[in-house]
């Protein structure tokens, strides 16, 4: 959508002659795939967030800051515990807009995204040992997310490798554009 936007945004612009510009709402959901060593411990996870962005008819980008929460449960017992991890980040970041490859009768047009993110992650720890005992650990990192995608008219598909200290993951999501306000 953010593509089929711009470029009703361009076309308008060339029209009246004007810079326009819009925001964005933009919820989305997605599956998480941990990578490395988390991925012997946590099988696939499932998140949901959404954003704020900012587009303008005279650059190829959107601004946006972004939410998500994701939940990662353990694969099964490991040495008496069951460890399930949830994330909940926030960050900022770019969507580069290339060409439209389609334009015809849809409209679909690859982007790149990269993001900074400050991510809280929470572990429930679950031990049995004569008795359940449930822990709960707590940290903070910063980390990044790369990747790239579809847009469609209202809609985008991305998929995105996410970095943070000892808990890579990579990201498929389906997000739902929205405008909000569009000025001339």
């Amino acid at each position: 959508m953010r593509k089929a936007f711009l470029i009703t945004l361009v076309f308008v612009s060339q029209i009246l002659g004007q810079e326009i510009s819009g925001i964005f709402v933009s919820p989305f959901v997605g599956a998480r795939f941990p990578i490395e060593d988390a991925s012997k411990k946590h099988k696939t996870g499932f998140s949901f967030g959404g954003s704020i962005e900012y587009g303008t008819s005279e650059l190829p980008f959107f601004m946006k800051f972004e939410f998500n929460y994701t939940h990662f449960p353990q694969k099964g017992l490991f040495q008496n515990q069951y460890e399930s991890k949830s994330i909940t980040g926030v960050g900022i970041g770019i969507d580069y807009l290339f060409y439209p490859l389609i334009a015809s009768e849809t409209i679909l047009t690859p982007f790149i995204s990269v993001d900074l993110t400050y991510n809280y992650i929470e572990r429930q720890i679950l031990t049995y040992t004569y008795r359940f005992e449930t822990n709960k650990i707590d940290e903070q990192k910063f980390g990044f997310a790369f990747g790239g995608g579809f847009s469609f008219f209202l809609v985008e598909f991305t998929l995105k490798y996410y970095y943070l200290i000892y808990e890579p993951y990579i990201g498929i999501d389906y997000k739902l554009r929205l405008p909000i306000s569009i000025s001339y």
